[in-house]
């Protein structure tokens, strides 16, 4: 009896892992727009739109917060997603970019983004840095965070990141991402981001009910066979 136990208790343990992990593999839809950065298409002509974008001005899903930011189109498989990124180090000017995103169920909500570097000037040992912000509706910062990356990496793969945030009010969420590369000789070469995505996930007591169904239903069919 106390083999059998331990038994189904393990079981349970491992039904209810692998529902939750399926659950955050199945995230909601991507809220964010243009999130990889595809529209508009850039013919990286610096400078001018629509490869270059100004403060206050504004393309798909995104207005410019300050100085300038690039679009920059590869034809190669560079990109973590699409053949677009942008570079928050305009042509020239230290820029930002942000988005207003409807947020119509409380919950918790998946944040991910790709960052990398301009390698233009690989021999300058300046890190790339930015600041990624998602406001509520009041102005109060959610996630407040400095990400880097260091251009004289071995690699020069792109750095994937994600944090879950607890969002408890429906309304209009400001999500930004701002340059803080301010070393002159740089400044339109910055941080680099890509396959940007603000998606809900799964409510992990329902999938871990679920779960513990499944195990309860696999110990019946056990006794029924003994």
């Amino acid at each position: 009896m106390r083999i059998y136990s331990l038994f189904r208790m393990a079981t349970m343990a491992c039904v209810a892992l692998s529902v939750l992990s399926a659950a955050r593999a199945q995230l909601g839809p991507n809220l964010v727009v243009n999130g990889s950065f595809e529209e508009p298409i850039s013919d990286n002509q610096w400078r001018f739109n629509p490869a270059t974008w100004f403060a206050g001005q504004s393309f798909l899903g995104w207005t410019v917060t300050q100085g300038s930011i690039d679009i920059k189109r590869r034809n190669d498989s560079f990109p973590p997603d699409g053949r677009q990124f942008v570079d928050l180090n305009g042509s020239p000017g230290i820029g930002g970019i942000a988005q207003t995103i409807v947020i119509s169920d409380p919950g918790l909500y998946r944040l991910s983004f790709a960052m990398n570097a301009n390698f233009r000037d690989i021999s300058r040992n300046v890190l790339r840095t930015m600041v990624v912000r998602l406001r509520d509706p009041n102005g109060i910062d959610l996630h407040n965070a400095t990400y880097t990356y260091d251009p004289l990496r071995p690699d020069r793969n792109w750095d994937f990141y994600q944090v879950d945030i607890a969002i408890t009010v429906v309304g209009n969420y400001t999500l930004s991402f701002t340059s803080t590369t301010d070393d002159p000789p740089i400044n339109d070469t910055g941080p680099l981001i890509d396959d940007v995505r603000l998606q809900l996930v799964p409510e992990p007591a329902s999938m871990l009910a679920l779960g513990t169904g499944l195990v309860g239903l696999f110990a019946r069919r056990r006794r029924a066979r003994a």
